[in-house]
């Protein structure tokens, strides 16, 4: 997939019709968005029940209690409306700045501007998972930063480097968690799993490790629960879509579709096996193990190589850092930075997912193809037909 550079975009269609590239499908704006937000709902539905099944399969059995429950419904409709709005307002806006600019589109007024200004809808969120999004998404720009980077030829990320980088990450965000375990209210992450906090001396039991029981069943039990849980998210990427055919889906399983379970449990195994030697060898616990553990962890990625885990690692540890400045009035609480990020982050997402796909994280293409209900994937091809007209 070609980059679409600023030139060719606005010599080619600055002074198209909004039908012939926002919505292909109808002519009229507001017939259009009946269509439109009609399909959001449909696909932002479809993509959170996923997301947040896997998310409720993590917590285990604390989730079946009836106020979770209640609270685990009332996330995913928040989450399908999130999604929703943000689809369907995204061609409504385009539209009207391109009739508040002259009847003109412009690079940006095209899905830059629109995407950074419906990002506000991210407040529908409640703050535990609004966090959590911000998080994703300022990791996916800075993804699309490196590709891009890399694609200039000025950095060069291999598959060791990317481990290097997430077994830092891993280091870092391990020790910062673990002095966060006094805390009341910890930072909300979005990350594989949070590490039990720092068993004290004056704990009254002659275990010197952060559980209760025996080690190996504490390291085993730990690996077989988060590789359940990547195998249950890969099925319900790769079955759920062809139950319709259970033969032809089951006969579809291949190896590499156990790569995120392998990845998920020998994370969780090797960062539980290093803590509890260094416990037992020392005689005591300490936040300082969860460096090396966490560095050690780090060789799971060999198990899924992906730029977007090795980011997440540091940029969580960093959020970390932020929450402690702002704990110390370093940072205002007045100044709503985690909104700002995110309306700036969903808008060059939106934006690079058209104009630059060869560098653009892939979590994008699934993410507005879904949510679009394939609307994204129309406005695409039609934009790649006009610009193909142009060009002969």
């Amino acid at each position: 997939m070609a980059e679409i550079s600023k030139h060719m975009f606005e010599s080619t269609c600055r002074d198209l019709h909004c039908s012939e590239i926002l919505h292909p499908w109808d002519r009229s704006c507001w017939s259009s968005s009946i269509q439109t937000y009609k399909d959001s709902f449909i696909g932002s539905a479809r993509f959170y029940a996923v997301i947040h099944l896997v998310q409720n399969a993590i917590r285990g059995k604390k989730v079946l209690e009836k106020n979770e429950l209640i609270k685990a419904g009332e996330y995913y409709i928040r989450s399908t409306i999130l999604g929703a709005l943000i689809s369907g307002t995204c061609v409504s806006l385009s539209c009207f700045l391109r009739f508040l600019i002259g009847r003109k589109i412009n690079y940006y007024t095209y899905l830059m501007i629109p995407n950074m200004i419906n990002g506000v809808f991210i407040l529908l969120e409640p703050p535990s998972r609004r966090g959590l999004i911000i998080n994703l998404f300022s990791n996916l720009v800075i993804e699309y930063w490196l590709r891009s980077l890399q694609r200039s030829g000025y950095i060069s990320l291999g598959t060791s480097k990317q481990m290097l980088l997430f077994s830092l990450g891993s280091a870092l965000l391990f020790y910062l968690m673990r002095l966060e375990g006094e805390k009341k209210n910890r930072t909300p992450l979005l990350w594989l799993f949070t590490p039990e906090k720092v068993r004290r001396k004056t704990d009254d039991t002659n275990n010197v490790c952060p559980h209760d029981g025996p080690c190996l069943q504490y390291i085993f039990k730990g690996s077989a629960k988060y590789f359940s849980a990547g195998l249950a998210f890969t099925f319900a990427k790769t079955i759920l879509p062809k139950l319709r055919t259970p033969l032809k889906a089951l006969s579809s399983i291949r190896g590499r579709h156990f790569s995120m379970a392998l990845f998920f449990g020998s994370y969780i195994g090797i960062y539980r096996a290093v803590i509890c030697f260094l416990c037992r060898k020392r005689g005591y616990d300490s936040a300082l193990y969860a460096l090396p553990a966490g560095y050690a962890a780090g060789l799971s990625f060999l198990f899924k190589p992906n730029l977007g885990f090795a980011i997440a690692a540091l940029t969580g540890a960093f959020k970390i850092y932020s929450t402690t400045l702002y704990e110390k009035k370093i940072l205002p609480e007045k100044l709503q930075l985690p909104l700002i990020m995110y309306c700036i982050c969903q808008g060059i997402l939106f934006h690079t997912r058209f104009m630059h796909p060869d560098v653009c994280p892939s979590y994008v293409f699934n993410l507005m193809k879904s949510v679009t209900n394939g609307r994204s994937d129309k406005i695409y091809k039609r934009l790649l037909e006009i610009l193909k007209i142009a060009s002969v």
